[in-house]
């Protein structure tokens, strides 16, 4: 990338003299007002007053190119505009759960709930109504990093709240008084996530061996209901390889639905003698995992401890600002305030890692309000899509400095340099139906994105969590699920919001029998994947990616087919009723997993689709193409639905 600078003007080209800014930075005051409301912000900002250019400019040339800002004395905010061509499309900007290409759209770049529906539907009606339904752009983990298929990628360095529109101009705008940018070129867009994911870091390496050897099923109600459900899932014949406890730390019954009780120590009544139920768990192959989120519920044992030693952030008063996450109200820990980090690190070690637990649910990271006092003196704004980042090195430093290596933890909030810290993201609440604006088919363009940004590893609720109003789990979107989820790299179950009211994996013979051969498929692709893991490692890519990052002739613009690994194509049947289903397939020979037979790519194939039997093919030139369809026609024979 060659640069020209004169004064305060830049001109930055790409080697092939493709011109991508020609002009100055800009900055301004302009007060802006965030409102929250249910982990949902309303953003208000005033027109810019005092506008200036920017003069204090610093570049430093390389790959990339590095472009450091401060406006004048009174600025609050830093703007400029890149060129934008009619044939480019845009791809990044975090978690996106409806768009790929973002190209002619504009939205913040602000941490907050996904929201339910987000569409134009009854549920999404329905949510609006009760102020949950959020926006198509809101998303838990947003990120300042966007990819042009002109062959450049952007990285805003700063936490601090943005906008960016991608119209005839790529507009943005970030609230702060000095500005970060790194500046990537690249033949292709692979290239530059190679460089983006090396660039950013990555901290760890190898999922645990565990974590390959089945399906981690989701249980609550005490160790007894636990016990029960994994001997009947055994005599089905599941591997079940962990067992996921999100009420280890008991229960709260809502009107949202059955929640956790968030005080962070086992529940001596539910889950009485855990520490040597863990051991007797273990020896059978079965890790024991649990949740946690950086919120502890108001008067609870814990709680009182934190307000008695100030490790709360405060509201004006200097109070404990409670947060209302769903129904109840909960003080959210200080992160910058050291002694906080340091207790509850302490927590998670002793209450959690010295128990046995393997791992957990780090949940939340979305709800640090805007009118918050910190111990650092932070302001909310300022520090709010830093959060989640802090939490995810909160989790990482502990269990680092515990010394096992085989313990694994995951989250769904997340903002640029979270992958520093955590290992593994999922998708977080997804309506259980069949909308694209929120439901089952979401996961897709949601691991798609979230690779661009830099995740490698990625997974989904099994069955989707959240039913509200009318919306239940009917069979077919569950087993539809559990086809997408085995054919990830995590099968991990959730049993929703209101799980009583709700199908689980287990609710009928029909869905368990499907369940079983669906965890079995999952299991027989150990190896596929543990190569995956490797080979995503050595590349600098993600483990689930689009397509195009491997097959450069593949339509950029399908979001609903992804390859898991680099030899794996699915394209997960997202409609209800579908018998067969069409699959773009890229150029080569690739096989379909359940006839064997061979098809060629370049073009659409219609495959026949029944439940049981989701459209996934591998490229005849796999080393792992003959003991996959091997494996996979063995347990579809032995299950036979």
């Amino acid at each position: 990338m060659k640069c020209l600078k004169e004064a305060n003007h830049l001109k930055l080209s790409l080697d092939d003299g493709t011109v991508i800014f020609d002009d100055k930075f800009f900055s301004c005051n302009s007060e802006v007002s965030i409102k929250s409301d249910h982990g949902h912000y309303k953003i208000h900002e005033s027109r810019c007053s005092k506008e200036s250019v920017v003069d204090d400019i610093d570049v430093e040339s390389g790959d990339p190119l590095i472009v450091k800002l401060k406006a004048k004395s009174g600025s609050n905010k830093i703007f400029f505009s890149m060129h934008g061509f009619k044939d480019e499309h845009i791809y990044g900007g975090g978690e996106q759960y409806k768009y790929i290409d973002l190209k002619n759209k504009s939205m913040p770049i602000w941490v907050q709930e996904k929201g339910v529906g987000k569409g134009y539907d009854l549920l999404s009606f329905l949510a609006y109504m009760k102020g949950v339904r959020g926006n198509w752009y809101s998303t838990y983990f947003p990120a300042g990093i966007f990819y042009s298929s002109k062959g450049y990628a952007i990285l805003i360095k700063n936490y601090d709240l943005m906008k960016v529109s991608f119209k005839n101009y790529n507009f943005f705008e970030v609230w702060s008084d000095e500005l970060e940018i790194a500046l990537f070129e690249g033949e292709n867009i692979r290239s530059l996530i190679q460089k983006m994911i090396s660039y950013i870091g990555q901290e760890y390496s190898e999922l645990p061996e565990w974590a390959y050897e089945g399906v981690w099923i989701a249980s609550q109600g005490g160790i007894k209901v636990v016990e029960d459900k994994i001997k009947a899932a055994k005599d089905k014949g599941i591997p079940v390889n962990a067992v996921w406890c999100q009420d280890w730390s008991g229960k709260k019954i809502t009107s949202f639905g059955k929640q956790v009780y968030w005080n962070w120590q086992y529940d001596k009544q539910m889950y009485e003698e855990l520490p040597q139920k863990i051991i007797s768990l273990n020896s059978a192959g079965i890790k024991f995992l649990a949740y946690i989120n950086p919120f502890l519920i108001d008067q609870s044992p814990l709680y009182i401890e934190g307000e008695e030693k100030g490790y709360f952030v405060k509201d004006r008063s200097g109070s404990v600002y409670k947060v209302y996450v769903t129904t109840f109200p909960a003080g959210l820990v200080d992160l910058t305030n050291p002694d906080a980090v340091k207790w509850y690190k302490h927590i998670i070690r002793n209450n959690m890692i010295n128990i046995g637990i393997s791992g957990w649910m780090a949940d939340f990271g979305e709800y640090m309000p805007d009118d918050i006092i910190t111990f650092s003196k932070r302001t909310g704004i300022n520090f709010h899509n830093e959060y989640p980042v802090q939490w995810a090195k909160l989790n990482s430093d502990v269990v680092n400095e515990s010394g096992k290596k085989d313990i694994l933890f995951f989250m769904r909030a997340g903002f640029t340099g979270s992958t520093k810290y955590c290992p593994v993201y999922w998708a977080g609440d997804q309506s259980v139906n069949w909308s694209k604006s929120d439901g089952l088919p979401t996961i897709i363009p949601a691991g798609l994105s979230l690779g661009f940004s830099g995740v490698r590893y990625y997974h989904f609720d099994c069955g989707g969590y959240t039913s509200l109003f009318h919306v239940k789990r009917t069979e077919e979107l569950f087993m539809r699920w559990s086809e997408i989820a085995a054919f990830s790299l995590i099968m991990r179950t959730h049993e929703g919001n209101r799980p009583y009211k709700n199908l689980q994996y287990d609710s009928n013979e029909r869905i368990f029998n499907h369940f079983a051969l669906m965890s079995n498929i999952h299991a027989s692709l150990k190896a596929y994947l543990k190569y995956s893991v490797y080979s995503s490692i050595k590349e600098n890519l993600p483990v689930m990616k689009h397509p195009f990052l491997i097959y450069q002739d593949y339509p950029e613009n399908l979001k609903y087919q992804y390859l898991l690994g680099n030899e794996l194509l699915v394209s997960p049947v997202i409609r209800p009723h579908a018998k067969s289903w069409n699959v773009y397939l890229p150029k080569g020979k690739w096989i379909h997993l359940w006839s064997g037979k061979l098809f060629n790519g370049g073009n659409y194939v219609n495959v026949d689709s029944p439940i049981g039997k989701p459209p996934v093919f591998i490229v005849e030139s796999s080393s792992y193409a003959e003991e996959m369809i091997k494996n996979v026609q063995f347990v579809d024979k032995k299950f036979n639905l």
